[in-house]
C-alpha cells in the first residue's frame, strides 16, 4: 500500500459506517482521513478539512441520499475534481447521483458487495484476503452479505432446450417500480370515478329539471324524483372504490418500507415469505 492520503467525504448521517470504514482501512495499512479523526483539539474545522482536502492524493465519496444533497460535501466533491484527485465513489444506499459523479464507475455495496469491497481494495493496493474484515461493516447499513443467488430454468427461445440463470433474490420480489406503477394506476382509477360522479350529478340535476319543471313533458314530481335518485344510486359504486383505491394506495406505501426491511435480511429469507410478500401486493392490484 502506497503512502498516499486518502480524503474521506460524507454526510453526517453515515458517519457510523465511514468511522468503521476508516478503522478498518486503516487496520489494513491505509493511511486515511476523515474529520472526526483528522481534526485535532482546538482547531479550525474548515481550515483542517480544506488543507487535509488539499494534500490528499485520493478522495473517498460515501454516497447516499443525504450526502449527495450536502452542501459541504457537493464542494469537497467539486474540489476533488478540479484538482484531478483519484476518485473512490462507493454507493451504500439508492440515490440520484450528483451530475459530475454519474459517469464515473462506482463501488456499489448495495447490489454486489463482494464486488464493491474487491474492486476498493484493489483500486487501494490492499490484499485481497483482507476483504473478511470489510464485510463486518456492512451491517452498519443495513447489509449483512452478498445477495443469495438463486438458478431458474428457462427454456430457449423455438427450442426445447432449457438454459439456468442466475439471479438474485431481490429479484424475485415485486419491484418498487412495479409498486410505483400500481399506485399510479390506482390514483389514475380515482380520477376516472370523480368524473364518473360527477356526469352522474350533472345528469340527475338535468333530469329532474327537464322532468320535474319544464311544460313541454309533463311528468309527476313524484316519478322526476324517483329517477334523479335513480341516476345518482350509480355514484354509490365509484364512492366505494374510490375509498377502496385509497386504502390500496396507503397499504402500497407500507409494502415498499416493508420491501426495503426484507432486502436487509435478504439471504434470510424463505421462498415462502418471498412469495407471501409478492401475493400481499397483486391482492392490492385488484378491484
Amino acid at each position: 500500500m502506497s503512502a498516499e492520503t486518502i480524503f474521506v467525504s460524507y454526510s453526517s448521517k453515515d458517519r457510523p459506517f465511514a468511522l468503521g470504514l476508516v478503522n478498518e482501512l486503516q487496520e489494513l495499512g491505509a493511511n486515511v482521513w476523515i474529520d472526526q479523526l483528522g481534526i485535532g483539539l482546538g482547531e479550525d474545522w474548515d481550515d483542517a478539512i480544506e488543507e487535509a482536502l488539499e494534500k490528499s492524493e485520493t478522495f473517498m465519496i460515501i454516497l447516499s441520499p443525504t450526502s449527495v444533497e450536502s452542501r459541504n460535501v457537493k464542494d469537497e466533491v467539486n474540489i476533488a475534481i478540479n484538482s484531478k484527485k483519484k476518485l473512490v465513489p462507493i454507493l451504500i444506499k439508492q440515490c440520484e447521483l450528483p451530475m459530475r459523479l454519474q459517469r464515473r464507475q462506482y463501488a456499489d455495496l448495495t447490489n454486489n458487495p463482494d464486488k464493491a469491497i474487491h474492486d476498493i481494495l484493489n483500486f487501494l493496493g490492499l490484499q485481497q484476503k483482507a476483504s473478511e474484515n470489510l464485510k463486518k461493516i456492512l451491517s452498519l447499513i443495513g447489509i449483512t452479505e452478498a445477495p443469495k443467488k438463486f438458478f431458474q430454468k428457462i427454456k430457449v427461445e423455438n427450442s426445447e432446450k432449457e438454459i439456468e440463470k442466475e439471479i438474485d433474490a431481490e429479484d424475485l420480489l415485486v419491484s418498487e417500480v412495479e409498486i410505483d406503477s400500481a399506485i399510479a394506476m390506482h390514483k389514475k382509477g380515482i380520477k376516472k370515478s370523480w368524473q364518473m360522479i360527477i356526469i352522474v350529478a350533472i345528469a340527475s340535476i338535468s333530469l329532474f329539471g327537464i322532468l320535474g319543471f319544464t311544460k313541454l313533458i309533463t311528468v309527476p314530481f313524484e316519478i322526476a324524483a324517483a329517477g334523479s335518485l335513480a341516476l345518482n344510486l350509480l355514484s354509490i359504486n365509484p364512492f366505494g372504490t374510490i375509498k377502496k383505491r385509497e386504502r390500496y394506495i396507503d397499504l402500497m406505501d407500507l409494502l415498499k418500507l416493508k420491501r426495503e426491511r426484507l432486502t436487509r435480511v435478504m439471504n434470510k429469507l424463505t421462498d415462502e415469505e418471498i412469495e407471501k410478500f409478492n401475493t400481499e401486493f397483486y391482492n392490492y392490484i385488484k378491484i
